[in-house]
């Protein structure tokens, strides 16, 4: 190979090396984050209401503002790990049925959550990186609610359940050891229930209860010190 080709190769062997380096600072870190939630209760018309006609959807998103705390290592090659505790975030959601138009469900969520993180970083260099996430965990939800009017109740139940996250960002460090992490992440939380109905029914019977799928999108902006 002549001097030419070896110059004209160094480009493409140079790039790669790079964009993946990984970063070199190695230690215990703690972290804080805000989160701003997008969260679903999916499948909703998998509850029981007997005998009242066809589902009707009603609100199935909430937007509100949360915050994280966590504690993790990084390796110093790339890779980095975490404990992560979410502070509890609540939500309601509602949803009816074709023969009793006036009458909605309000499913009441309370939601809290520890996760372990698994993060890989890929710095670009002025200290900027990109990062993708995985986490797994349990979270734990309250679910309650009522009927038409707040003094007809379901009864309240709390749950624990397996939760999957995936997501990705970008990282930025102002000074050393110091990141700035602005990134996004979808949660998974699994399916709820609420207990059962507390009022009387129309057939005078407990065999209403609420359901659904709770998800969430999440963006995060969080600090994130390496000692």
């Amino acid at each position: 190979m002549n001097m030419k080709a070896i110059l004209a190769a160094l480009p493409i062997a140079v790039i790669p090396v790079t964009v993946l380096a990984a970063n070199t600072e190695e230690g215990y870190y703690g972290s804080a984050k805000y989160l701003q939630v997008e969260q679903r209760a999916k499948e909703m018309d998998t509850s029981a209401r007997p005998g009242v006609g066809q589902f009707v959807g009603g609100k199935e998103k909430e937007h509100f503002g949360g915050a994280a705390i966590a504690a993790g290592y990084q390796f110093g090659n790339g890779w980095r790990t975490e404990g992560e505790y979410t502070f509890k975030q609540k939500g309601e959601y509602t949803s009816g049925s074709s023969t009793f138009a006036n009458s909605y469900n309000h499913l009441k969520t309370e939601t809290e959550r520890l996760m372990v993180n698994v993060y890989r970083d890929y710095e670009l260099g002025y200290g900027v990186s990109l990062y993708g996430t995985a986490g797994l965990g349990v979270s734990k939800i309250k679910a309650n609610g009522w009927q038409g009017n707040a003094g007809r109740e379901y009864a309240s139940t709390t749950q624990s359940n397996l939760t999957y996250a995936l997501g990705a960002g970008v990282s930025y460090t102002p000074v050393e050891r110091l990141y700035v992490d602005l990134g996004y992440r979808y949660i998974d939380m699994g399916k709820i229930e609420s207990g059962y109905n507390n009022f009387t029914n129309a057939r005078g019977l407990k065999d209403e209860q609420m359901k659904a799928h709770i998800v969430s999108n999440e963006f995060t902006l969080g600090m994130r010190y390496v000692f």
